[in-house]
C-alpha cells in the first residue's frame, strides 16, 4: 500500500483510535485482558555496537583541527623556510587514487 497525503491521516487516525481504545479498556496500572501476555519492547545493543559507541565518544574528544600543527606550518610557511615536494605531493596522490579505485 503506498501512503499518500490523503490515505496517510486515515492511517494516522486509525493508529489513534486503536491506542485510545486500549487506554479505555486497560485497567489502572494494568494491562488491557487480552494483553497479559505481551512483553514490553526491549533493546539488546550487540558488543560491537557498545564498541562502536565508545569509539564514537572518543573521537568526540579529539580536536578536529591540531592548533600545534597548523602554528608550526603557519610560521614555517611565513618565515619562508618550508618546503613544497611536488614529486611527493604527486605520487601520494596517485597512490590514493589507485587505491581507491581497487577498493570499489
Amino acid at each position: 500500500m503506498e501512503i499518500t497525503d490523503k490515505n496517510q491521516n486515515v492511517v494516522i487516525d486509525a493508529y489513534v483510535n486503536q491506542v485510545q481504545a486500549r487506554q479505555k479498556s486497560a485497567p489502572l496500572g494494568g494491562k488491557a485482558g487480552g494483553e497479559q501476555g505481551i512483553k514490553d519492547d526491549t533493546v539488546v545493543i550487540s558488543d560491537a555496537a557498545r564498541r562502536i559507541q565508545e569509539a564514537q565518544k572518543q573521537l568526540q574528544t579529539v580536536p578536529d583541527v591540531r592548533v600545534d600543527k597548523v602554528g608550526e606550518l603557519r610560521s614555517r610557511i611565513e618565515s619562508g623556510v618550508y618546503e613544497i615536494k611536488p614529486d611527493a605531493i604527486a605520487g601520494k596522490m596517485i597512490r590514493e587514487s589507485l587505491l581507491n579505485d581497487l577498493l570499489k
